[in-house]
């Protein structure tokens, strides 16, 4: 969920051979979680192991979040949902590098695992990392920097984790998304239009754990029953690397130790501006409210508005019909927003430039408006969440198609 320039010198990459096998009974592995930031790409905060050992002097750290605005048809792919992640390794200072110049908070989760789960996860990352496995498809809400690494722990202790589900809400992706996008940006407003049907399904316990965040926090107050844990002195009892915790057969002991601060900063606020889409839209709404009045007063017809706005909203129903039937993104299917973007709108707009065409789309503007007097009712209703800025936005598009409507008909009768 980061932006990282792969092969950089900011960026060290750390070859396979440089990982000394097997680690010492001083190593300790680590969850990092870290704070979201200003750009897209960081809006939902990033997650990552670190992995430390005194005797070989490592202090690294893998992460599933790196990618590279140089591949071939990065932009393309982007946008159809077909972006290409992978697993990185930097040295630890070369990680935080970024975090400290973003002010990014970072909270460090030590894992309790036994010197074999260590070796495990360790080693299961190391395969990772091998350039035949190392790059993914990755997908925002089921395979991302987060959920791999969930996926990794269960993996080193058996699948034995057993978390604390008693104060889990009942959320849906849309829900939890909107804990991060702020409505004030318009890459934010952006991705709350294009999320369709899917993202207002309610989520499980596991799969909130998508959002970095709430994986460190569930796994904060997991716990791991372990069925037998070999110890060289009683075979029955092992303490940690920092000898505070003795883990027996048989019974629960937690998964993390306490969350350790390894870089402070305050929570990144969203401020106001004046380019905001709610301020934006509000002036575009009162603007077109101001010149329809002013065209009925003048009893004048503004072709000019009419293009303009159907252009606006057609440009915004074919990038919507892009994510919707052309990405490959599950979370931007079934779109209903394109009840009131409808990429039509675009050929309207064009069409009716054209003073002999516009009497041969009247039924279509008709169609419009009736459409979008039953969306504004019903929505509410409707399976789909919407962005409350929808709603000026409808009732924009349904001045000027009711004032169309309007001017036919007294033309008609006179």
């Amino acid at each position: 969920m980061r932006k990282i320039f792969l092969f950089t010198l900011t960026f060290i990459l750390l070859s396979i051979s440089g990982f000394p096998q097997p680690l010492s009974p001083s190593s300790r592995v680590s969850l990092l979680i870290c704070a979201p930031g200003d750009e897209i790409y960081s809006y939902f905060g990033h997650a990552a192991i670190r992995v430390t050992d005194p005797l070989y002097e490592k202090d690294i750290v893998f992460h599933y979040g790196a990618f590279s605005f140089e591949a071939p048809h990065f932009i393309w792919r982007f946008a159809k949902g077909e972006t290409d992640y992978e697993i990185a390794v930097q040295r630890m200072s070369s990680f935080m590098k970024e975090f400290n110049e973003e002010k990014r908070k970072v909270i460090e989760y030590e894992l309790l695992l036994t010197p074999a789960e260590r070796e495990s996860l360790y080693e299961a990352l190391v395969e990772n990392y091998k350039p035949e496995n190392r790059v993914y498809r990755y997908s925002h809400f089921e395979d991302n920097c987060a959920t791999r690494l969930r996926d990794q722990i269960e993996k080193a202790v058996g699948g034995k984790v057993k978390y604390d589900t008693s104060g889990d809400k009942r959320m849906s992706f849309r829900d939890m998304i909107d804990l991060y996008v702020q409505d004030n940006s318009w890459s934010g407003f952006g991705i709350k239009l294009a999320l369709g049907l899917p993202t207002d399904k309610i989520t499980t316990f596991s799969q909130k754990m998508f959002l970095p965040d709430y994986l460190g926090d569930d796994l904060s107050k997991a716990v791991v029953v372990r069925d037998k844990v070999p110890s060289p002195s009683t075979g029955v009892d092992m303490p940690n690397v920092n000898g505070n915790l003795v883990i027996r057969d048989g019974v629960s002991s937690p998964l993390t130790g306490a969350a350790v601060v390894i870089f402070d900063a305050p929570a990144f606020v969203h401020t106001f501006s004046l380019s905001s889409p709610a301020v934006v839209i509000s002036l575009f709404f009162f603007a077109v409210l101001a010149l329809t009045l002013l065209e009925r007063k003048k009893r004048q017809r503004f072709v000019w508005l009419d293009v303009t706005v159907f252009l606006i909203f057609g440009v915004a129903g074919l990038i919507l019909y892009f994510t919707t039937f052309i990405s490959v993104m599950p979370s931007t299917k079934w779109n209903l927003n394109l009840i009131w973007a409808c990429p039509l709108l675009f050929l309207l707009g064009i069409l009716w430039i054209f003073p002999a065409m516009r009497p041969k789309l009247n039924w279509y503007v008709r169609l419009t408006s009736v459409l979008l007097i039953l969306f504004l009712i019903s929505m509410y209703f409707l399976p789909q969440t919407f962005h409350w800025l929808v709603v000026p936005l409808c009732l924009i598009l349904l001045m000027r198609t009711g004032t169309l409507i309007s001017y036919n008909t007294l033309t008609a009768t006179r």
